[in-house]
């Protein structure tokens, strides 16, 4: 079976999986899309886009996806240089004269990719990232980038918006137009991509997703928060775009396929340049970040805006993509994406391989509770596991064997738990299942057991 068949065949549960977790942890809503080169195997809405209205979010609702805007940039600059119009050692004084006599003038485009500036994050008045006023103009940005350097050029990893937001004026410069307009003519509208696009128009305010803000205390109401214009620093932060765009944006970034950058760009980029340690350890290239789940390599970018929290990954090597996107401050993108691609693996793991039954899986399969908690029992790519529907699966995943019509086996292995007990099924005249009982403890099909503990 290929990874595009199993990204399909699983998909249903990718969406179940994802909506226990969402509807746990309260978050609002949350947009996936999972492509396999140009293949759209999976896309989903769950949630609201608007708790105060109790809209229903869905695949066409638009989010503000910060930080992947520096992808964008990124790739504006590599197609500058491809076209002899940019350098990466070119200086940011040299395109940008406002900075002579400052410490950003001998700053290098690369340095600024990749986050080696030592240059500030976010300036002397970063309170536009709470909405208390604007985000900066020109030359507020300006004034903000000829302050000290917190650290020296290339001696630690220093994320920058501010940096980016350079990098925006310099794609200006060296394209001849605006960074909106360069975008446009040269990286969303050969694609066809109508969904993205580096700053929110303000016709296209009623198709967003409304952030909602991250909660202090565990019983806190998420307050809606308006959208907000990022102006100077759309190259880094100002991007809005839909998981299914998105997906087919980082399907270009995939080697082998043509329409945005060469292959020796990519792998430029793809390069570590940096190593970063909080608050998780992985790399950094020029533009992208770079992480291995499950030894899969991965690059792509997170995004924290008001009220949105995103997150994309690529293979670049099988057009593996996949973006999740949240509309609230605190949003589990970043881990749910890790965790979905855990879920594609798993499954494909076991593609390839002979079915060991002539049972059918299926009737095996469901969510199940007790008094201590839900587990799933899933037909993953043709094996069934049990697991908790939180979480790193590979941390709960228990592989089953089938014995008879009412019996599955667990594979043996250490652990706490009731390891190696088997799974009994009591099934109804019709075939349901009415409970299962393994280590002792029977457990009932979650809306049954709802029910039987007043739940409902």
């Amino acid at each position: 079976m290929s990874l595009l068949e199993t990204v399909r065949q699983i998909a249903p549960y990718l969406e179940q999986w994802l909506e226990y977790g969402r509807d746990y942890q309260r978050i609002p809503g949350v947009q996936v899309a999972v492509r396999v080169g140009d293949e759209l195997a999976a896309s989903f809405a769950r949630g609201t886009a608007n708790e105060d209205r109790g809209e229903a979010l869905t695949t066409r609702h638009l989010f503000r996806i910060a930080s992947h805007s520096k992808t964008f940039t990124a790739t504006a600059v590599f197609q500058l240089i491809e076209a002899g119009k940019l350098r990466l050692d070119d200086t940011a004084g040299h395109w940008l004269p406002e900075l002579q006599d400052s410490p950003a003038a001998p700053l290098t485009v690369r340095a600024l990719l990749g986050h080696q500036s030592g240059i500030n994050r976010d300036g002397a008045d970063s309170d536009y990232w709470q909405q208390m006023h604007a985000f900066p103009d020109r030359q507020t940005l300006l004034d903000f980038a000829r302050a000290d350097a917190v650290f020296p050029p290339d001696q630690h990893f220093k994320y920058s918006n501010i940096g980016y937001g350079l990098l925006g004026l310099i794609v200006e410069a060296a394209g001849g137009q605006s960074y909106g307009d360069y975008v446009q003519a040269h990286i969303t509208g050969p694609l066809g991509l109508t969904d993205l696009g580096a700053e929110l128009p303000p016709e296209r305010e009623a198709e967003l997703a409304t952030g909602h803000s991250a909660r202090l205390a565990g019983n806190d109401p998420r307050r809606t928060l308006p959208s907000s214009d990022t102006r100077a620093l759309a190259a880094a932060t100002g991007f809005y775009g839909t998981a299914e765009a998105l997906t087919a944006y980082w399907a270009r970034h995939a080697l082998g396929r043509e329409g945005l950058l060469s292959d020796a760009s990519k792998r430029l980029m793809a390069r570590r340049e940096s190593e970063i340690t909080k608050p998780t350890r992985r790399g950094y290239g020029l533009g992208l970040i770079l992480d291995e789940i499950g030894g899969r390599g991965l690059v792509g970018h997170s995004g924290g805006f008001p009220g949105h929290i995103t997150q994309s990954w690529l293979d670049p090597k099988t057009g593996l993509s996949i973006s999740v996107l949240t509309n609230t401050g605190g949003g589990p993108a970043t881990e749910w994406a890790g965790n979905l691609i855990r879920l594609i693996d798993l499954a494909h793991k076991n593609a390839g391989k002979e079915a060991d039954t002539a049972y059918d899986l299926d009737s095996f399969t469901g969510r199940f509770a007790n008094a201590w908690g839900v587990f799933d029992i899933v037909n993953l790519g043709g094996r069934l596991m049990s697991l908790t529907p939180l979480g790193n699966p590979s941390d709960t995943l228990v592989e089953l064997t089938v014995q008879d019509a009412d019996t599955l086996c667990p594979e043996p292995e250490s652990g706490f738990g009731s390891m190696g007990e088997p799974y009994h099924f009591q099934r109804a005249e019709n075939g349901e299942i009415q409970w299962v009982r393994q280590g002792g403890g029977r457990s009932w099909p979650l809306e049954a057991y709802r029910a039987g503990a007043g739940l409902d």
